[in-house]
């Protein structure tokens, strides 16, 4: 398995983004890569595995997080604003029927003025607007 990926649009302009991910030699790690960056997953199961990495669900909180402080940061930039000193935590909450991403925005006090029109641009993220839709999973081709 190649792990530098490719990106794409399909006939409707829609980016298809591909992220692999391979086996390491250690147990429950594993390498995902997109064009030159890659990193290790990990995770701590059945005595085994250890902290190399983010576990799988980590990435998810990741993603989210980066590309809210990056909007936050896009606005304050609009705004003629230092972003010095903000911030961004994501938990998830997984239940039976519902899995929640809960944000917090950490803002120096000068920005705090500002909060309400950086809560309304982040509602509009694109890591936010992509897992608020319906989610599919298909398999892919094979290599």
């Amino acid at each position: 398995m190649s792990l530098r990926p490719e990106r794409r649009a399909d006939e409707g302009e829609n980016v298809v983004m591909t992220i692999s991910a391979q086996a390491l030699a250690t147990r429950w790690q594993a390498q995902y890569a997109s064009g030159d960056h890659s990193r290790i997953a990990d995770t701590f199961k059945l005595g085994t595995g250890g902290s190399a990495g983010l576990r799988p669900h980590e990435l998810l909180e990741a993603a989210l997080a980066s590309c809210t402080i990056i909007f936050a940061r896009m606005e304050l930039a609009e705004q003629g604003l230092d972003d010095t000193g903000v911030g961004v935590a994501v938990e998830v909450e997984r239940e039976e029927a519902v899995s929640r991403f809960r944000y917090t925005l950490i803002l120096p006090p000068q920005l705090e003025g500002h909060r309400s029109a950086l809560l309304a641009r982040l509602e509009r993220s694109p890591v936010r607007t992509t897992l608020s839709k319906t989610l599919e999973f298909a398999p892919g081709g094979t290599e």
